[in-house]
């Protein structure tokens, strides 16, 4: 990896990380190690040891002592967790700032569509960015930078556990989403947003309730 700027070599380095590990490079039992990843990526401690400390704080790496990281596993009790955490988050905020989206964001909403209309009929990998991608440019349209960020958490936590189960995403209910949009129907969109939320898992078993702490 060429060395360039500083903080450019560690954006490089967490970017290529971050990408083989969504894209299953990695056994999820791997251990991951500084030196290893030093000798793979072609570059020094620093922007490994960045980049290790970025993914372990969005919840994507757990840091083992003396031993190195290891690839998270999500269960599907903490998926269920964060499906009703974007279904909240994502159409709490459609409904109070529907009025910033213009033409211009329409359109480039219909050209995410088109752009899942190409994916490769089995590459499950493709249907499910195309799918982060459209959830990410819609809520990019509302200017809130901290929850874009629990958003973008949110859907790499999510990436982690299809990866392993091979789950792939559909997207025929964003452009019904769309043309409701454009038309002004925000309570049929926010409908229909929360549906292609909400069916990304049916648990084979209800979540187990939290205990309240005595």
């Amino acid at each position: 990896m060429k060395e360039e700027t500083s903080d450019t070599l560690k954006k490089q380095v967490y970017d290529a990380l971050f990408s083989d590990i969504i894209k299953g490079a990695y056994n999820i039992d791997t251990i991951l190690t500084e030196k290893f990843l030093m000798e793979k990526y072609g570059v020094s401690r620093a922007p490994i040891r960045e980049a290790l400390t970025q993914l372990t704080g969005a919840h994507i790496l757990a840091s083992i002592p003396r031993q190195g990281y290891k690839i998270l596993q999500p269960s599907e009790e903490e998926l269920i967790e964060i499906i009703k955490f974007r279904s909240a988050l994502e159409c709490s905020f459609l409904e109070n700032n529907f009025m910033f989206i213009n033409k211009d964001c329409i359109r480039e909403l219909r050209a995410s569509c088109a752009d899942y209309a190409k994916c490769p009929a089995n590459d499950f990998m493709s249907h499910w960015y195309c799918n982060i991608q459209f959830h990410l440019k819609l809520f990019s349209m509302y200017g809130n930078h901290y929850a874009y960020r629990l958003l973008e958490e949110a859907l790499n936590i999510q990436t982690i556990f299809f990866v392993q189960k091979k789950f792939g995403a559909t997207m025929d209910l964003h452009l019904a989403f769309v043309d409701y949009l454009e038309r002004g129907d925000i309570v049929t969109a926010a409908s229909l947003l929360r549906a292609d939320i909400d069916r990304l898992l049916v648990p084979a078993n209800p979540p187990t309730p939290v205990e309240q702490s005595k």
